[in-house]
């Protein structure tokens, strides 16, 4: 990864694409063809709805650690600050929207989507 200022907007952009989809989709799902309410958490929606949170917090840990990876490589030679500094803000937020949407996700596992 070459370090870049968008790296700094490129992750927490992609996780609010995340979190607007997810709940855009979980209310048109909802108002479309919902789960019976009887079946608790365990229904297709909220099946998806973890499927698709553990696809991009796997993407989002995996630019974090190839971020930190890199920066890791910058500290160790002679490089110039902004690179460095590029590549260690875009691990703290890469592994803040990986973080973040595990979290966003976890009750889907507890709550019944449409209730």
């Amino acid at each position: 990864m070459k370090p870049h200022g968008w790296h700094l907007v490129i992750g927490l952009t992609l996780w609010f694409a995340w979190f607007c989809a997810t709940y855009g989709g979980l209310a048109v799902a909802c108002a479309v063809a919902p789960p019976p309410p009887a079946q608790g958490a365990w229904t297709w929606l909220n099946a998806a709805v973890l499927l698709l949170a553990a696809a991009c917090t796997v993407a989002f840990g995996a630019a974090a650690w190839w971020g930190a990876r890199t920066a890791r490589r910058l500290a160790t030679e002679a490089c110039r600050t902004r690179p460095l500094f590029f590549a260690r803000a875009s691990t703290a937020l890469y592994a803040t929207a990986a973080v973040s949407t595990a979290l966003v996700a976890l009750p889907a596992v507890l709550l019944a989507p449409c209730v």
